[in-house]
C-alpha cells in the first residue's frame, strides 16, 4: 500500500491538467460516461470542434449528449452540455462532437455527466477511447510549456458477447483435461 501511495505521489505531477472520462454500465442496454476537467482544462482552443470517440463497440443502437454538469453558471452549464452524439460504422463507434467555446478555465474540478450509449446484445467490457481538442488555454500552458490534454485509453463500454459454441468448446476441453489428469493420478496409485 505504501508503495502505491508513493508511486501515486511521484506520478501525480505528470497528470496535471489531464481531462478524464470514466464510464460504467447502468442497465443491461445502457452505458453512462462522465467527463472530468482538472483545474484550468479547456477545449476547442486550437481547433473549432472537440471530439470524444469510442471504438470497438458492439450493438450500439443510439447515443446521447450529456444530461447535466456541475458548472456554477447556467450559461457555462448549457455550453458544456452542447455535445452532438453520432453512432458510426454500423454501431461499432460513437463520437460526441462539441463546436465552439469550452469550459471557462475554472480553478477547480468540473464535471459533465451523462454522455450515453445504448446497445443491445452486448456485454460490459473495455473499449477504446480517444479525444481531440482538449487543451489548456493560450495564456495558461502546462508546466512543460505545452497545451495538449488529449487522451487515448480504454473505458467501459458495450462489447460483443462470446458465442455459446466457443464457451461450450472451452468448457468441454477443460473437463477433458481434468478427466485425463484424474485418470492419470488413479493409474499412478495402483
Amino acid at each position: 500500500m505504501k508503495l502505491l501511495l508513493a508511486l501515486a505521489l511521484v506520478l501525480s505531477p505528470l497528470c496535471i491538467g489531464a481531462a478524464t472520462i470514466t464510464g460504467q454500465q447502468i442497465s443491461t442496454t445502457e452505458w453512462s460516461y462522465t467527463l472530468t476537467f482538472a483545474p484550468l482544462d479547456n477545449y476547442s482552443i486550437f481547433q473549432s470542434d472537440t471530439t470524444i470517440t469510442l471504438t470497438g463497440l458492439f450493438g450500439v443502437t443510439s447515443a446521447g449528449g450529456p444530461t447535466s454538469t456541475d458548472f456554477p453558471s447556467t450559461f457555462i452549464d448549457s455550453i458544456n452540455k452542447n455535445w452532438t452524439a453520432n453512432v458510426l460504422n454500423g454501431g461499432t463507434e460513437v463520437q460526441w462532437t462539441h463546436h465552439g467555446p469550452g469550459t471557462g478555465n475554472f480553478g477547480s474540478e468540473q464535471h459533465v455527466f451523462g454522455f450515453l450509449v445504448f446497445a443491445s446484445g452486448a456485454s460490459d467490457g473495455l473499449v477504446s477511447l480517444t479525444t481531440s481538442g482538449f487543451s489548456r488555454d493560450v495564456s495558461n500552458p502546462l508546466p512543460g510549456g505545452g497545451f495538449n490534454l488529449d487522451v487515448t485509453g480504454q473505458v467501459a463500454g458495450p462489447v460483443g458477447v462470446p458465442d455459446s459454441g466457443s464457451s461450450l468448446t472451452l468448457l468441454a476441453l477443460g473437463i477433458s483435461g481434468l478427466a485425463f489428469f484424474a485418470k492419470r493420478s488413479l493409474v499412478g496409485q495402483s
